[in-house]
C-alpha cells in the first residue's frame, strides 16, 4: 500500500472524528459560550491569565505531544504498521481525544481544578488522597522518562557514514567522526528560553496581535537554528540533566507566561513547520514512488504481531503495544496539563473544545506521520539495528526522518536527520517544563487539602475567595460564572460543605506550614523526585511503567468524568466504555510487569516494583470509592443541578 494512501486515510478518519464526534461531546457536556471561566474571574497574573485560543493550544499542544507520539510508534511498530495505525486513529477519536475534552471542561466547570481537587468533590476525601498519591507518582515517572530522552536527543551523536557524508563537510561539527546533531538541538533551547520573556511581554502586556507574535517566533526559531549549526553545545547527558532540572526549577516558581507559556508559543512553531515538513516530504515520497516501499519484502511488515508477541523485549501484543503507543492514542497525563495550567488560561467554555479535542487530533496525526516516515525511511533489518541492537528510538526517529526527505525531496540525510532532531527536542523540553509545574500545583493541593484547617492555609483560602467574588452585580448578571454553585475555587478547609475550625499555629509549626506554600519549596520537592528516579534509569526501564500508569490515569480521569455526567443525568456511554477497555488493558499490562520483570529482578528493581504496587492499590482503592458513591446516588454534589 502506497505511504500516500495511508497518510490521506488516516487524516480523513481524524478530521471526520473532529467534525462529527466533537459536536455531539460538546452536547453531552453541555458546552455553553456564557459561562465565565475561571481565568478570567480570578486573573491572578501568576498562573490564572486569560490569554488568546491560539496561544494556549500552541502551549497545551506543546505540553501533552512531548516524546510520546514520536517514541511510542517507533516503540511499538515492531508489531507491524497495521495494528501501530488502528490504534492510533481509533484510540484517538473515540479515547484520546474524548478523554482531553471532557478533562479540560470539567476542570474550567470545577473553577480551573485539577482532577484530584474534582475527585474531591465527586467522589469524596478518601478518593482524593489516593488520587494525589497516583498523579505525583504519575508525574515523577513522566519527568524521569522525559529527562533521559531530553538528554539523550540534547547529546546524541551520528557517525558521518549514517549520514552519507564525507570527512570534509563543514555543514555540520565533527567530534571523534561523528556529527554533532544534540548540540544543535542545546544551542536553539538556550536562545528559545532566553527570548521567551520578550514574546511573553509582547503578547500579554502589549496586547500585540498573535500573528505580529507567530512571526517574531519564526525569526528566533531560525536564528537558534542557525546559532545552533555555528556554536553547537557539546555537553555530557549528566550535565544537560542538571542543566534542565535548574531551568524546569526556576521556571515552576515564576508567571505561568514568563517562560512556560511563552516558550511554549515559539517552540510550537518548530513543531508546526516540523510536521508540515514531515506532511511534505510523505506525500512527495509517495508520488516518488518511495511510499512503495511498504510492500517490499525487506520493509516494515503491515502485521508483525506473532513474532513481536513472541520476543522476549516486546510481548503479546495486548496489551503491551496498546500502552507503548501511549500518548498517540490516549494519554491520561494529558489530563494533568488540561486541569493544571491550560484550564487557568482559556477565556471562554467553547476554547476547551478548540484546545482539548482537537490537540489530540493533531497529536494523532503527528503519529500517523511518524509511522509513515518508518515505513518510507527503514528498512526492517534497519529498524531491528538502531532500535533493538542500539536502544536508541530518538536516533531511529531522526533517521527515518532523514532517509524519508532524501527519498521524497532529494535532500541530504543529514538536513532531514537534523530537521527530526529539532522536532523532537521542541517537545521533550516542553513537556518536562510543564510537568515540573504540574507537580508543584499537584504537592500545593496536597499540602492545601491536608493541612486545610490549619490558620496559615485557611487564611489564604480566605484570600482567594475574597478574589474570586469581586465581580460586579451586573457582571454576575450578564454571565454565568464558572466553578461549582458559582465559585472559581473551593476551600481545603470545607468539611462536607461547611467551614471546620481554624487551628491556630505558632513558633516552628507555623513556620513549617508556611515553607510548604512557598512556590520554590514545591517545585524543588517536584525536581528532587525527578532527579531522584531520573539519575539513576533510563527511558527503556521507566518507559513500560510510565505507560502503564499513564493508561490507568487516563481510565479514571474517564470514570471521575462519568461520575461527573451522572450528576447531571447526562449519557455517560462516550465515558465509560472507554474508560473501562483502558482499565483492563493498564491493569493487565501492570500486573504482568511486575510478574515478569519487577519481582524477578528484586532488589535492583526495588523502586519500580514498589511504585507498581504503590499504583495498583491507590487504582483499586479510587475505583471502589467511585462505585460505593455511585452506589449513593441520593449523595451527590450541590453543583448537580447545573446544566
Amino acid at each position: 500500500m502506497s505511504v500516500l494512501l495511508i497518510l490521506v486515510v488516516g487524516a480523513g478518519v481524524l478530521i471526520l472524528g473532529g467534525r462529527f464526534y466533537a459536536p455531539l461531546i460538546a452536547r453531552v457536556l453541555g458546552e455553553r459560550a456564557d459561562r465565565r471561566t475561571p481565568a478570567v474571574q480570578i486573573n491572578d497574573g501568576r498562573d490564572y491569565v486569560p490569554t488568546q485560543t491560539p496561544v494556549v493550544f500552541a502551549h497545551h499542544y506543546a505540553s501533552i505531544a512531548g516524546a510520546g507520539p514520536i517514541i511510542g510508534p517507533v516503540l511499538a511498530i515492531y508489531y507491524g504498521w497495521g495494528p501501530a495505525l488502528l490504534w492510533i486513529l481509533l484510540g484517538g477519536v473515540f479515547l484520546g481525544a474524548v478523554h482531553d475534552y471532557v478533562a479540560t471542561h470539567i476542570a474550567v466547570r470545577e473553577g480551573g481544578k485539577n482532577l484530584a481537587v474534582v475527585t474531591r468533590r465527586y467522589v469524596g476525601t478518601a478518593a482524593f488522597g489516593m488520587m494525589v498519591v497516583l498523579l505525583v507518582a504519575l508525574l515523577v515517572l513522566v519527568c524521569a522518562a522525559f529527562l533521559d530522552l531530553s538528554a539523550r536527543a540534547l547529546t546524541s551523536m551520528v557517525p558521518l557514514s549514517v549520514l552519507q557524508l564525507p570527512h570534509d563537510q563543514t555543514l555540520l561539527r565533527v567530534q571523534e567522526g561523528k556529527a554533532v546533531i544534540g548540540g544543535i538541538a542545546s544551542t536553539s533551547v538556550i536562545v528559545i528560553t532566553a527570548c521567551s520573556p520578550l514574546l511573553g511581554f509582547l503578547y500579554l502586556k502589549r496586547k500585540t496581535p498573535v500573528w505580529l507574535c507567530s512571526l517574531l517566533a519564526i525569526g528566533i526559531c531560525a536564528v537558534s537554528i542557525w546559532i545552533g549549526l555555528e556554536f553547537p553545545l557539546r555537553v555530557s547527558p549528566l550535565t544537560w540533566k542538571l542543566l534542565i532540572s535548574g531551568y524546569v526549577l526556576i521556571s515552576a516558581g515564576l508567571p505561568v507566561w514568563l517562560f512556560l507559556q511563552s516558550r511554549d508559543f515559539i517552540n510550537v512553531h518548530i513543531l508546526y513547520v516540523g510536521l508540515a515538513f514531515l506532511v511534505v516530504v510523505l506525500v512527495a515520497a509517495g508520488l516518488r514512488g518511495g511510499g512503495e516501499a511498504a510492500a517490499a519484502a525487506t520493509a516494515i511488515p503491515v502485521n508483525n504481531w506473532a513474532e513481536a508477541s513472541a520476543h522476549p523485549k516486546f510481548g503479546p501484543g495486548w496489551p503491551v503495544m496498546f500502552v507503548m503507543i501511549a500518548c498517540g492514542a490516549v494519554s491520561g497525563f494529558h489530563s494533568l496539563c488540561a486541569g493544571g495550567t491550560t484550564c487557568k488560561q482559556l477565556k471562554t467554555e467553547p476554547a476547551t473544545r478548540q484546545v482539548g479535542y482537537y490537540a489530540m487530533l493533531l497529536e494523532s496525526f503527528l503519529a500517523l506521520c511518524v509511522v509513515c516516515c518508518l515505513i518510507v525511511g527503514l528498512s526492517l533489518i534497519d529498524y531491528e539495528h538502531y532500535r533493538l541492537e542500539e536502544n536508541n528510538p530518538v536516533l531511529t526517529f531522526a533517521l527515518s526522518v532523514g532517509r524519508s526527505a532524501h527519498v521524497g525531496l532529494g535532500l541530504p540525510i543529514s538536513v532531514g536527520l537534523v530537521g527530526g532532531m529539532l522536532l523532537l527536542e521542541g517537545f521533550l523540553v516542553t513537556t518536562l517544563d510543564t510537568a515540573i509545574r504540574l507537580t508543584r500545583y499537584m504537592i500545593e493541593e496536597g499540602w492545601a487539602t491536608v493541612f486545610g484547617r490549619y490558620d496559615v492555609f485557611a487564611e489564604d483560602s480566605a484570600r482567594q475567595q475574597a478574589a474570586a467574588s469581586t465581580s460586579t452585580d451586573d457582571e454576575r448578571g450578564a454571565v454565568e460564572l464558572a466553578g461549582a454553585e458559582g465559585l472559581s475555587v473551593e476551600r481545603p478547609d470545607l468539611r462536607d460543605g461547611r467551614p471546620g475550625p481554624v487551628v491556630a499555629t505558632r513558633g516552628a509549626p507555623r513556620w513549617a506550614l508556611r515553607a510548604l506554600k512557598y512556590y520554590w519549596v514545591n517545585s524543588g520537592i517536584a525536581v528532587g523526585l525527578m532527579l531522584l528516579l531520573g539519575l539513576g534509569n533510563g527511558y527503556q526501564v521507566v518507559w513500560k511503567i510510565f505507560g502503564a500508569s499513564n493508561q490507568l490515569l487516563a481510565a479514571l480521569t474517564l470514570i471521575v468524568a462519568t461520575g461527573w455526567l451522572v450528576t447531571r443525568r447526562r449519557p455517560v456511554w462516550y465515558t465509560l466504555l472507554p474508560a473501562i477497555f483502558m482499565l483492563v488493558t493498564s491493569v493487565t499490562m501492570m500486573v504482568r510487569l511486575l510478574a515478569t520483570e519487577f519481582l524477578p529482578g528484586w532488589p535492583e528493581t526495588a523502586p519500580l516494583a514498589i511504585t507498581a504496587v504503590v499504583v495498583l492499590l491507590m487504582t483499586v482503592g479510587i475505583v471502589a470509592c467511585v462505585v460505593r458513591r455511585w452506589a449513593r446516588r441520593g449523595t451527590v454534589p450541590p453543583a448537580a443541578a447545573e446544566g
